[in-house]
């Protein structure tokens, strides 16, 4: 009797360790296109980034006029988008970018936010062809009481435009190292 090799999955290595693809193509079993990793800055960890496959959603980011304070980091998405959500809870107001990107669910994932200025600038260096190339991204960066950073895919162009603009949502996940 002969037998059949098993072949390893091609997203995981030995130890359970994840080995992601090439940034720009999908990773199978975890929620969309890799695009890299965003090192370790201050105390935030390094890990992968999964953006979603779906095509991004034209939405405004918020209420023009109010400043949510936590939701200024330009690193870290997952904590902004946390902020606007509790924001939405004790005010009502509604950041319909972000209740987006936390509502994107894929493979089973439900652990997507909208993402931070950073992570949408390492996704424009490492995976640019994964999104489309016209029109701005939302963040989950705000800038000021009006304004949030937004990141363009053509040219690579990193801004902070109107809040109450409607631009492209596409939502990440963090893959831990």
């Amino acid at each position: 009797m002969t037998e059949t090799a098993t072949l390893p999955n091609p997203t995981t290595a030995t130890a359970g360790v994840l080995t992601p693809p090439a940034p720009g193509e999908y990773w199978p079993g975890q929620g969309g296109i890799y695009a890299g990793i965003l090192p370790a800055i201050g105390d935030q960890p390094a890990h992968h980034m999964v953006f979603g496959t779906e095509h991004p959603k034209q939405l405004t980011w918020g209420p023009y006029g109010h400043k949510v304070t936590d939701a200024n980091s330009r690193i870290n998405g997952r904590a902004n988008t946390a902020a606007l959500l509790a924001d939405k809870a004790i005010t009502g107001n509604a950041y319909p970018a972000a209740e987006c990107a936390a509502a994107y669910s894929a493979d089973g994932h439900s652990d997507f936010h909208l993402p931070s200025q950073a992570e949408l600038f390492m996704a424009s260096l490492h995976a640019p062809k994964a999104f489309s190339q016209a029109g701005w991204f939302w963040s989950s960066t705000q800038y000021a009481s009006d304004d949030a950073f937004v990141q363009v895919f053509e040219y690579g162009n990193s801004d902070w435009l109107y809040k109450g603009g409607t631009y492209r949502v596409r939502p990440v996940r963090w893959i831990p190292l």
